[in-house]
């Protein structure tokens, strides 16, 4: 690298432009625009020529020559270089991010990208039993269809997503509302280890960066603009995952939305979204079928093109129950919880026997009891 500013070359002009505070993705993009696609230009050009980007004034101007600019790139690359990350500039993105509005400057990565086609998978932090369950099997059986699942590390439902596509083997790609130093929510440490393993950890935000409020939508538009195709699993009447599918939606990506129970908070997001035209999906098959133009024919044709695949998905993992178990774990997937008294009063077992099945179920890990004393499905 140059030690004068106006010599650096188009890598490091990026990496610098995407560092430089007061500059967002779109006057990054109406200053890239205006030197004819050429970031170094930026960097050489003087305050009169600057003043005449649409957007750009005074605060863009004095961040762009700062003479402290400089030292700052050289002390980003060295933390790069010590993390074994990457930072891949605009030209070298995805094409598929390119299309949004306001496509990100870069990327700092840790990890590998895929050339598999993306499905991003989002929703509440604070999901029941039932969401965590579908957001695994659901990204699991993508994963197995060729697709790589993308959502936002967040805890709930984005951990649920990641984990089911690492169990089934597959990459998957994290979106963080953070510099890559920084490991959010901290618990969710071994899973960033294990995405870095198998699939890549992403951020547009140069080391030291923190999340906060205007972060984690910048990171929103990455987790679907990257996709084909965004699930929302569970979601409330408003937050982030809402968010996300109204970004998914203007980016002219299909939304699709798992319906819950109606008096479920937790899906009153998805029922709002289905209500406004989102897709309502029971199962990963929905989603493969729908998106089967990005899937390579032969895999489609070998694993999802019949309606068997569909039935053994939703009942694979309930094949080993007899008939009372069955009827106990059917009375319970819908979402709801339900005590003892009540499932014995629907399911016409008596409480003795009710409290038996119940017991296994739960020793087998198919229902989890809460100290309401209700069940819930897992």
């Amino acid at each position: 690298m140059s030690n004068d500013i106006n010599n650096l070359n188009i890598q490091d002009a990026f990496l610098l432009l995407n560092g430089i505070s007061n500059v967002g993705p779109v006057s990054a993009r109406n200053l890239i625009r205006y030197f004819d696609g050429d970031p170094t230009a930026i960097f050489r050009a003087n305050k009169s020529e600057l003043f005449k980007v649409n957007g750009v004034g005074n605060k863009i101007v004095d961040s762009l020559i700062n003479p402290k600019n400089l030292e700052w790139l050289c002390s980003e690359k060295k933390k790069i270089e010590n993390r074994n990350a990457s930072f891949i500039s605009q030209p070298d993105l995805p094409s598929i991010l390119l299309e949004i509005y306001d496509p990100p400057i870069g990327l700092y990565v840790s990890g590998n990208l895929t050339n598999r086609p993306f499905v991003s998978i989002v929703g509440t932090r604070n999901p029941t039993m039932y969401g965590q369950k579908q957001a695994r099997e659901i990204a699991s059986y993508l994963t197995e269809a060729g697709f790589c699942i993308v959502s936002g590390m967040a805890r709930g439902i984005d951990t649920a997503a990641h984990e089911g596509a690492l169990d089934a083997g597959g990459p998957t790609i994290a979106f963080l509302g953070s510099g890559l130093d920084i490991v959010y929510p901290p618990e969710n440490i071994n899973l960033y280890q294990r995405i870095i393993k198998q699939g890549a950890v992403i951020s547009e935000f140069p080391f030291g960066r923190k999340a906060d409020r205007r972060t984690f939508p910048m990171r929103n538009r990455l987790v679907s603009g990257v996709a084909q195709g965004v699930i929302v699993v569970e979601s409330a009447s408003s937050g982030g995952s809402l968010i996300t599918a109204q970004f998914a939606a203007d980016q002219g990506r299909t939304v699709f939305a798992i319906p819950g129970r109606i008096d479920q908070p937790s899906s009153a997001g998805c029922h709002k979204l289905i209500r406004e035209g989102a897709t309502l999906i029971r199962s990963a098959v929905d989603v493969i079928k729908d998106l089967r133009p990005y899937m390579n024919e032969e895999q489609y044709l070998l694993n999802f093109d019949n309606d068997k695949k569909e039935t053994s998905l939703e009942n694979a993992s309930f094949q080993n129950l007899n008939k009372s178990e069955l009827k106990l774990v059917n009375e319970l997937k819908e979402g709801e919880q339900l005590s003892l008294d009540e499932l014995s009063h629907r399911t016409g077992l008596s409480i003795t026997e009710t409290m038996s099945h119940l017991t296994l179920l739960e020793l087998n890990r198919y229902i989890k009891k809460y100290p309401s004393g209700k069940y819930e499905i897992i």
